[in-house]
């Protein structure tokens, strides 16, 4: 078989071998002839004929002249092809008697020197040329190196090739002028649809055996038909007391499951226990609940054990009365508080016990203690139902295993999700596309008539405000969310939100977790999340953030991965293509030798466990890194429980460290703090704030250090106008973050104050003189900055000021930024560790520590 293709005006010839399997392989030739041929009046002839045997290298030492007449022998002896169509030459071989055929060859392989006969399936158009499908990829992949991408992104670029046959397309993506709005079918990496393998069907809510007034309720507020996951749950026993782990994905229904059990019981006299693992979540669900149920003469009650401080735009929630309540929402710990108590007896008659994200007990803090509590639950109310929901885990069957749940599992999303992965330059360009997004999804009307909305999630709370600032000058009446502002803040944006007067909110991993954002489209700024990258599962729940059935036709996923942005030794824009590929990740329990001691603790301090034997069968199958009978001796030993015979009793100290939820390495630093004579002067050797006075308490300074290391505030940032001017000036990238180890650096070195303009170098002075003059061997790596700014926002708050004037003393006079929301949080959090002081001041009966404990929980919550 020989190939005949004409080359920058050279004709080339190709000896190739058989015809057999030659189609979309590459073969090498024996040699590569040049052919030159003669015009003689109307025709032309072969004139001269060279053949290389060595095509690839450059010199002519391989090159062999042969005869005219040797070369047409050879072309009459064998297939000819024509890879150009040329009439001269054609009729020229013809007349030779010469069949020809034609045919197509990569252009790329046959200016190498090698043939790769190609079709239309396996072939392309680049730069005007035709190359075969290897060639294709080999174009991508220098693409991709030439540009600075991370090679990984290779697979996604080919399933483009593949799914558009078109090169000069794909490569597109890649370039810098892409439009992405406008090329919706490259971004597209693929659409999750609803079908489903059940054949779920249409049930009307009217069929369903519930009291009459509840099923109109249900009704009014839009839920006309059963979702499918409701439908499965019933099926499985949902109103008849079964146990059950509701598995599916968000927006599909699920919380509805256990309202239609936990409220049929409340109008029967059981009580309903909504558990949730956010304040914000319990709340949403308390005021929703009241404002729903309170018609049915149904009380709900609220128990959250956290929200005590009075600030300006934070909400004190009520600490209710559980007793007389048909419906409590809470949070893990609260509910966890009250059994811890020994108050078990306050929820008798208990009905149903819902715990949403369920999943949560694959968390890493909270994780053992939410398995713990729902054990105690189980052993403590044997009769009432328990129902779990999850997201989508890979592992379900373990979950309703390990609490003997029936598993209910329905994985199809409510709405069609088309995900899309665009590759970005810059942050600029970031920026613009985001605008245009949004500005086209809140131009799009569903067909049940609300216009679209967008969630922007990005990794820091500093560029929530940077992204809404940006998407507000153009014109998009955007809103940053996070835990930092005040509760009414967040509120006014869920409601204007949900009112359409937000079209987007750009939030950080918070959002993720539970605030209910009807967004029909979803937007990754970022794939990192505080100091790591999103979990599949946690991806997995933040794009189901996109589209719901009460509002949209269809959710949409942009993620924008950017060049260059690397983490942990792994590229955004690869992590993103791992992501999108990624199934759900199972989920564990796993307890260590702390939390182990924590949860028999409690066990006992509930009176869920009263003997070694009970402790014994109760842990039978759960695997714990120690042995009980260690434990309970050492938790004896530390004066935290008695035993008695077979008896198991909890003592006044070990029921303060049980529901004050300390470990017991923290218990016993109170308990010897609050008697150790000289503690307070080693405090005061390191304090920054109290080493400067003359006159002070001295136990209530040394109960608000015991307090403090147990916990010091975190969430402080340097200004941007202070970051910027120092990281442009230095040419240099450092945390924003002030307590940071790189921003330490640079916060303490002469020449970062000489580079700021003169009101910011006055900042950075008080910062060192204040904080950082400490005589510490690892200055300015020590915790003296931590602790001083820690102790200003204590005693600011001590002299009556909210977190908000805290906040702007902070920012005036050290050009620090302190999100008001954190303060509130942390001196929440604060209070709780003053509360675990008082409470073993009591078991030990140190009156005058537990008198002053007191004084310092009020002035700190009242302000």
């Amino acid at each position: 078989m020989i190939i005949l293709k004409k080359i920058k005006k050279q004709w080339k010839l190709y000896p190739i071998g058989s015809p057999k399997g030659a189609l979309n392989n590459k073969r090498e030739p024996e040699y590569v002839g040049t052919v030159k041929f003669k015009k003689y009046d109307d025709s032309i002839a072969i004139s001269r004929f060279v053949a290389d045997y060595n095509y690839s290298d450059s010199s002519n030492l391989s090159e062999k002249l042969v005869p005219p007449q040797e070369v047409i022998k050879l072309l009459r002896s064998q297939a000819v092809f024509l890879a150009t169509r040329d009439d001269e030459v054609e009729d020229y071989l013809k007349s030779l008697n010469i069949k020809v055929r034609h045919t197509r060859v990569c252009d790329f392989c046959a200016f190498e020197g090698n043939i790769t006969i190609v079709n239309s399936e396996f072939s392309y158009k680049h730069n005007n040329q035709l190359i075969c499908e290897q060639c294709a990829y080999e174009t991508i992949k220098r693409e991709i190196k030439l540009q600075g991408f991370d090679k990984k992104i290779f697979r996604n670029l080919k399933d483009i090739l593949d799914k558009t046959g078109n090169l000069e397309k794909t490569l597109s993506v890649l370039s810098p002028k892409f439009d992405p709005l406008s090329n919706r079918n490259l971004t597209l990496f693929d659409r999750v649809d609803t079908k489903s393998k059940y054949k779920i069907p249409d049930v009307s809510m009217k069929r369903l055996k519930i009291p009459h007034k509840f099923r109109d309720i249900l009704i009014k507020n839009g839920n006309k038909k059963l979702l499918p996951v409701q439908y499965l749950a019933i099926k499985e026993g949902l109103l008849k007391n079964q146990d059950l782990l509701v598995v599916s994905a968000t927006g599909s229904g699920k919380t509805l499951v256990g309202e239609l059990a936990g409220v049929t019981k409340a109008m029967k006299g059981q009580k309903f226990i909504f558990l949730t693992p956010l304040v914000a979540l319990a709340n949403q669900k308390y005021r929703d609940f009241k404002r729903k149920y309170k018609k049915l003469g149904l009380k709900v009650a609220i128990k959250v054990g956290r929200n005590r401080v009075k600030a300006k735009g934070e909400l004190k929630l009520p600490d209710s009365d559980v007793k007389d309540a048909d419906i409590i929402v809470g949070t893990y710990e609260g509910l966890d508080y009250l059994l811890r108590n020994g108050n078990s007896a306050l929820l008798s008659n208990l009905g149903v016990v819902l715990i949403d994200e369920i999943h949560m007990i694959d968390d890493e803090d909270r994780g053992t203690r939410l398995n713990g509590l729902i054990k105690r639950i189980k052993h403590l109310y044997p009769h009432s139902q328990i129902i779990g929901l999850s997201a989508t885990v890979k592992n379900p069957e373990f979950l309703a295993g390990e609490f003997n749940m029936k598993l209910v599992e329905y994985s199809q999303r409510p709405v069609p999700l088309e995900r899309h992965l665009v590759y970005i330059r810059s942050e600029s360009s970031k920026h613009h596309i985001m605008q245009k997004l949004a500005k086209k999804e809140f131009n799009t009307k569903s067909k049940k008539g609300y216009r679209g909305q967008t969630i922007i999630f990005t990794n820091s709370r500093r560029k929530t405000h940077k992204i809404a600032n940006f998407l507000q000058n153009k014109k998009v009446n955007a809103a940053a969310y996070h835990a930092g502002l005040s509760y009414y803040k967040k509120e006014k944006i869920e409601k204007d939100f949900d009112r359409g007067k937000i079209s987007v909110v750009v939030t950080t991993a918070a959002l993720a977790a539970g605030v209910d954002f009807p967004a029909s489209q979803v937007i990754f700024d970022s794939l990192v999340m505080g100091n790591k990258w999103i979990s599949p599962n946690e991806f997995s729940q933040m794009l189901g953030r996109a589209g719901r059935p009460s509002y949209h036709d269809r959710g949409i996923v942009y993620l924008l991965p950017e060049v260059g942005h690397d983490f942990d030794g792994e590229s955004e824009e690869a992590k993103a293509l791992d992501l999108l590929e990624s199934d759900s990740e199972d989920v564990f329990i796993e307890y260590d030798e702390e939390s182990s001691y924590e949860q028999i603790l409690a066990d006992i301090s509930s009176r869920s466990i009263k003997t070694t034997d009970e402790l014994n069968k109760f842990y039978k199958n759960i695997n714990i890194p120690v042995d009980i009978r260690t434990a309970i001796n050492e938790m004896e030993d530390l004066g935290l429980i008695d035993i008695v015979g077979n008896k198991l009793n909890i003592t006044k100290y070990g029921r303060a460290v049980s529901v004050s939820f300390l470990s017991l390495e923290d218990a016993d630093y109170i308990k010897k703090s609050i008697d150790d004579r000289g503690y307070l002067k080693v405090y005061l050797r390191k304090s920054p704030y109290y080493k400067k006075k003359d006159k002070f308490n001295k136990l209530r300074v040394k109960i608000l250090a015991i307090g403090l290391q147990l916990e010091m505030f975190e969430n402080a940032y340097l200004s941007s106008v202070v970051h910027n001017q120092i990281a442009n000036a230095l040419k240099i990238k450092f945390s924003t973050r002030l307590f940071a180890e790189s921003t330490l650096d640079i916060i303490s070195s002469g020449e970062a104050i000489s580079k700021l303009d003169k009101k910011f170098q006055d900042a950075l002075i008080n910062i060192q003189s204040d904080f950082l003059k400490c005589k510490c061997e690892d200055r300015p790596f020590c915790d003296c900055l931590q602790k001083g700014i820690s102790e200003v926002i204590i005693n600011e708050r001590l002299k009556g000021k909210d977190p908000i004037d805290i906040s702007n003393k902070l920012f005036r006079k050290y050009q620090i930024q302190v999100y008001p929301g954190d303060i509130f949080s942390w001196l929440d959090s604060y209070v709780k560790n003053l509360d675990a002081i008082k409470r073993i001041a009591k078991a030990f009966n140190r009156k005058k520590v537990e008198r002053e404990a007191h004084k310092l929980i009020k002035a700190i919550e009242n302000g």
